[in-house]
């Protein structure tokens, strides 16, 4: 930071500057991967994911090398899982994305899965996945709970009541 540069603070989990990064505006998963519309870089970075319309969080997220590639490995997972490839909890062979499972079973139950990213270039590994953890902490901090796909979590595991 550069003496004297004003850093934005948001509380919000949801918020554009939450814990004080900039992160995007909120697109559906689809658009954050698709080929004509918002893409999401190809660089690494943190992410986090929601149902559109609810409180919270469903899952906080990092990569060190693409987020564009990092949401495909998500969209791989759901449509693994709705195969039947996964078990509940957990990997059968191995997901391309630990809460693919979660995430799709949200899908299926009627809410509108979205993606809000920053950039993390120039920041390198460790920092990324450092920023990660405190992120998941802040969340847990503010919502007393963790986002509901976090740490092989389940639809059951989502209180909507905050």
């Amino acid at each position: 930071m550069i003496c004297g540069e004003q850093v934005v603070w948001d509380a919000d989990v949801q918020g554009n500057h939450w814990e004080g990064h900039n992160w995007s505006q909120w697109h559906t998963l689809d658009s954050g991967i698709a080929s004509r519309s918002v893409k999401a870089p190809d660089v690494p970075g943190l992410y986090r994911l929601r149902c559109a319309g609810q409180v919270g969080l469903i899952y906080i997220g990092e990569t060190g090398s693409s987020l564009r590639g990092r949401f495909h490995q998500l969209r791989k997972a759901m449509e693994y899982a709705g195969q039947g490839k996964y078990s509940r909890q957990g990997k059968v062979g191995g997901p391309p994305h630990v809460a693919g499972g979660c995430v799709l079973r949200h899908k299926l139950a009627g809410f509108l899965i979205e993606v809000s990213w920053f950039d993390g270039s120039g920041l390198d590994r460790r920092e990324i996945k450092g920023i990660e953890c405190e992120l998941i902490a802040a969340y847990r901090k503010t919502k007393r709970q963790n986002p509901a796909c976090q740490f092989a979590g389940d639809l059951e595991d989502d209180d909507r009541e905050d």
